[in-house]
């Protein structure tokens, strides 16, 4: 049950764990609770003094725009322009106004150079600058942001910041749901509210009141510091070292690019090699490559020039199915990997195409599914799962082939900081199965974490590939690879007087050494 007023023109912080309620609270606002979605409604939500189940939906999504937590979700049009001009199109808007409005929004979200691009050829994160400017063109009063910073890089979140602010100046009227605390709270949000459980546990003006539930939400640096100086002196923080690593070459690219059908160059000569037992993290900008090397790398995309070696062969003559004896993705969006009638399904389908001998299969599938925490849902359809649960199930669907480096597309972009922290924790415990991983990401305290080798690419190029406490210690390759800096790396450079950042209990504990000094 949560009681809550929200006053016109304000700017409302939502955070919570998954699962939380956050996302039912967004829909019981935009009334697809209950015009679309059918279960047990209790209560009252009103907008503008206006009973949403009395509301005409159509007239309600007038007053009240929503971005989705999945962009793939919210995108209707193959055509970038043609997804903003659906909304304003169906108003039956004078053509010029229509125009206009597509302009305007695609050039508030920097995407307007994309305006002719298919959006089958644009980066998650491009999606995501897509979903949004889709929604400003409808151009509502009230705006509710479900996990808006989940697939943006540093531009990108600097961008939204800004908007956010814009829209706020403006009279907006704006609610925010977001793991990502930190970049939301630098736009300055009149009120931060956290749930859970369906439970109203704070509603306040003042941010720090994130500090009592650090243990569930990824709160600025500073916070969990100050949360952490009277346990300091006890925290584990063994002196840092890299995860050991075999002289065995998984994967090497010599000079690889590729270029898209139009022309769009993803990859331009990219050279790098990947060892056994390395834990990598692939950092950069939207449409910087990422993706497109990931899928290089496990063959799907074949060099259009240079070469892709997986086990000292070129993958232009191996098949799929033998790469993946070596190296498996895992792709961003759960949707993307997800199609079979039952988790059992989905976890069976990898090893059968390789071959495995039945009884093996029936082995290695629940033994995953288990080190998955997804045993619960085998018999159950992927698709009635959370979606930390599906991240986990395509995880587990491609560890029943038994790889040796696994690839994550943006593992835990949408999951609060405890599913987060679960997720990458259980990846690392996998060094006894597969020992090598490599994780793209937009988070640089994720790869801070739980990475020791920092790649970086900008325009398809690789900019930096060094130790991650260095690599992410360069403001210059920050700038350039559009990574954040976030409270992490600002208080880990001033900590170490610019040399290197630091793990959070490290840096708890450099704190605690220089004050005691």
């Amino acid at each position: 049950m949560v009681n809550l007023a929200i006053e016109p023109r304000e700017f409302v912080l939502l955070a919570g764990a998954s699962g939380s309620g956050k996302s039912t609270l967004i829909k019981c606002i935009n009334g697809l609770i209950p015009h679309r979605y059918v279960g047990e409604y209790s209560g009252q939500v009103s907008v503008r003094g206006q009973p949403v189940p009395d509301s005409v939906f159509l007239q309600l999504s007038l007053t009240v725009g929503t971005v989705l937590q999945e962009a793939d979700k919210q995108l209707v049009s193959s055509i970038v322009e043609d997804d903003v001009a659906f909304g304003p199109g169906n108003l039956a808007l004078p053509r010029q106004e229509t125009e206009r409005r597509v302009k305007n929004s695609l050039e508030s979200m920097e995407i307007l150079g994309l305006r002719q691009r298919s959006i089958f050829a644009i980066s998650g994160g491009q999606k995501q600058r897509l979903a949004i400017a889709d929604v400003l063109a409808m151009e509502p009063d009230i705006l509710l942001f479900d996990e808006p910073l989940a697939n943006l890089d540093s531009n990108g979140v600097h961008l939204m910041q800004s908007i956010f602010r814009t829209l706020h100046d403006s009279g907006k009227t704006i609610l925010v749901s977001e793991h990502r605390t930190e970049e939301v709270l630098r736009s300055k949000p009149t009120r931060v509210v956290v749930i859970d459980s369906g439970h109203l546990l704070a509603d306040s003006e003042d941010p720090k009141v994130l500090i009592k539930f650090k243990d569930i939400l990824k709160v600025p640096a500073e916070y969990a510091l100050a949360d952490m100086r009277e346990m300091t002196p006890s925290i584990e923080a063994p002196e840092y070292s890299p995860h050991a690593v075999s002289a065995e070459e998984l994967v090497r690219t010599e000079d690889a690019s590729f270029v898209y059908s139009g022309g769009v160059r993803a990859l331009n000569n990219v050279s790098l090699s990947i060892h056994e037992g390395e834990r990598v993290a692939l950092l950069g900008n939207n449409g910087a490559g990422k993706s497109t090397l990931a899928l290089a790398l496990v063959g799907l995309l074949k060099p259009t020039s240079g070469s892709v070696l997986v086990g000292g062969k070129d993958t232009k003559l191996l098949s799929t199915a033998e790469i993946a004896r070596t190296l498996c993705l895992v792709f961003q969006s759960p949707f993307s990997m997800l199609f079979a009638r039952t988790v059992r399904d989905e976890l069976s389908f990898g090893p059968k195409n390789l071959r495995y001998p039945p009884e093996e299969i029936s082995s290695i599938v629940p033994e995953t599914a288990n080190r998955c925490s997804i045993s619960h849902l085998l018999d159950g359809s992927p698709y009635a799962s959370s979606f930390g649960e599906k991240k986990r199930i395509c995880v587990g669907s491609v560890l029943t082939m038994q790889p040796k480096c696994i690839i994550l597309d943006e593992p835990t972009a949408g999951q609060d900081y405890r599913s987060y922290s679960n997720f990458m924790n259980f990846i690392c415990s996998l060094g006894k199965h597969v020992k090598s991983f490599v994780v793209i990401t937009h988070d640089p305290d994720l790869a801070i974490e739980y990475t020791d080798r920092a790649i970086v690419l900008n325009d398809g190029k690789v900019i930096a590939d060094g130790e991650t406490r260095k690599v992410l210690a360069d403001l210059s390759i920050l700038k350039e690879g559009a990574i954040r800096e976030t409270s992490l790396i600002e208080l880990s450079l001033k900590a170490t007087q610019g040399k290197e950042v630091l793990r959070l209990a490290e840096l708890a504990r450099q704190l605690h050494h220089l004050a005691s000094s």
